[in-house]
């Protein structure tokens, strides 16, 4: 989980950076739940609360 504060600490590159790693993560995560069945369910949810956070912050970056 990222927070606030290690969000901050982010150049505008390593948040992009960032986003693609979890979006990635993400699409892994929902394959494998179609396929044969999640085993952290919880950790879907935890990684598009970061990608919010992320994108939050770099809309916030380009004002």
């Amino acid at each position: 989980m990222i927070t606030l504060d290690d969000v901050k600490k982010l150049s505008a590159k390593d948040v992009q950076k960032k986003l693609f790693e979890l979006k990635k993560e993400l699409l892994t995560l929902k394959i494998q739940a179609s396929v044969s069945g999640a085993e952290k369910p919880h950790r879907k949810q935890l990684i598009k609360k970061d990608v919010a956070r992320l994108l939050t912050f770099s809309k916030q970056l380009s004002k």
